[in-house]
């Protein structure tokens, strides 16, 4: 398994932690379907540092699943309705429709060069590797 494997593994499990640290927070109500993917990413960095085929995975899949989630949002940065955006916050005096669109750009560079990382190391290498 390469550092990148790790680094990548390392990322998933932390951002899966913060996003269930947070909904155990009394004031954060969370939706269902983000405690399912943070479940996903938590586990999937779990099982690749076990070595295991599964955590591969469900971390591959998380990234693509991030990247085409970036471009949807970004191609429905620009069609946002003004009511939407009217209580959305304001960092560094940004418009949210530019904060929108960076945030959802981030996210498909990030989904990108997870996938790309975790393509390179599947887990039929990881063991040859080490030999």
């Amino acid at each position: 398994m390469t550092t990148a494997t790790r680094v990548i593994a390392l990322f998933w499990l932390l951002v899966g932690a913060s996003i269930w640290w947070t909904a155990l927070a009394k004031d954060a109500p969370t939706p269902f379907s983000l405690r399912f993917f943070a479940t996903i990413q938590v586990l999937g960095g779990i099982f690749t540092f076990m070595r295991l085929t599964l955590g591969w995975v469900f971390l591959i899949t998380m990234s693509v699943f991030t990247m085409v989630t970036g471009l949807f949002a970004l191609l429905s940065a620009p069609l946002m309705p003004d009511e939407m955006l009217a209580n959305a916050p304001r960092l560094f005096g940004m418009h949210p429709r530019w904060l929108i669109a960076l945030s959802a750009a981030l996210g498909i560079i990030i989904g990108r060069l997870g996938w790309l990382g975790l393509s390179k190391n599947p887990p039929s290498q990881w063991e040859a590797a080490e030999s």
